[in-house]
């Protein structure tokens, strides 16, 4: 009768060390939150388990090893000793104490482990006094045992992988990927990866009048902001265009076409100057608090 027992408890203790240890605590935050409300639930459950993750461990190994250890003890008093014994024990632990339940708990992981939370904390108590001393040099040699944070790259090409998959029940689409793989890489970015270089900015003179012909310009440009230059002449002779403002499009509303009103005689916004080197993301805090949603880079 005992034997079947241990059997038992040997694949259930081999099956809840794979189940238990693949589930990271990382990942079982994310389920307790964002899973199913079933996933939620069974989730939740083993997270207090899980924290101690060298407790769990060497709990879960201790007894399974006791349990081993006594099998065979068991089967040569069944079977008279031998080799005979060995082989029946060995091939009863293989099949339906290691093959089996570790195939189980390895793709039901989270909900065996949730039913088994219980029993599983009761073990951590019974075989506290001997297993707590073993966990503590293990977090001494191997340190804390904390959740995956996986880095920015690894992170997005998590997200690749994600998507990629989509055929196997991944939802995330195509445009959703390139906007988070964005939003990742915007950290990284300075001002000069995403400017427009000057020679590609629609901007007009200072000494322009807004006639039909610019006004016509402006409309085909599209844009509600247009760059006013002046010219100035470098002590080398070399013609520079140097940005003074923008004016407002929306300016130029009221504007009879037929008076030739000149740039010069229209008040413009003043543009920031920014370094070519800024984060990115400085400069979209900058645009948010509404002084301006333009500026010109600068080299200098």
């Amino acid at each position: 009768v005992m034997i079947p027992i241990l059997v038992l408890l040997s694949g259930t203790l081999a099956g809840l060390t794979l189940g238990y240890m693949s589930l990271d605590e990382t990942q079982l935050r994310v389920l307790s939150v964002s899973g199913t409300p079933q996933q939620q639930v069974w989730a939740k459950k083993i997270e207090p388990i899980r924290k101690n993750g060298h407790l769990l461990l060497t709990t879960l190994l201790v007894g399974n090893m006791v349990v081993n250890e006594t099998l065979p003890v068991l089967t040569d008093n069944v079977l008279g000793g031998g080799i005979q014994g060995v082989v029946v024990s060995t091939v009863l632990v293989i099949i339906f104490a290691e093959i089996i339940p570790q195939s189980l708990c390895s793709r039901y992981g989270l909900q065996i482990g949730a039913y088994m939370a219980g029993f599983t904390q009761c073990l951590i108590w019974a075989m506290f006094i001997i297993c707590w001393p073993i966990s503590k040099v293990l977090e001494f040699v191997l340190g804390p045992h904390h959740g995956i944070v996986y880095r920015r790259d690894e992170l997005k090409e998590l997200i690749n992988i994600h998507s990629a998959m989509s055929h196997h029940g991944g939802d995330l689409q195509s445009d959703t990927v390139t906007i988070v793989g964005g939003a990742l890489d915007f950290q990284e970015k300075k001002v000069l990866d995403a400017m427009t270089p000057i020679a590609d900015v629609f901007m007009l003179s200072i000494d322009s009048r807004l006639d039909y012909e610019t006004l016509a310009k402006v409309v085909r440009s599209g844009h509600s902001r247009v760059p006013v230059f002046e010219e100035k002449v470098g002590g080398n002779g070399q013609v520079t265009k140097q940005i003074i403002g923008v004016l407002l499009v929306k300016q130029c509303v009221l504007l009879d076409p037929e008076d030739a009103t000149p740039i010069r005689d229209i008040p413009l916004n003043v543009l920031p100057t920014i370094p070519f080197d800024e984060p990115l993301h400085n400069t979209l805090d900058r645009f948010q608090q509404g002084n301006s949603h333009m500026a010109v880079v600068s080299r200098i």
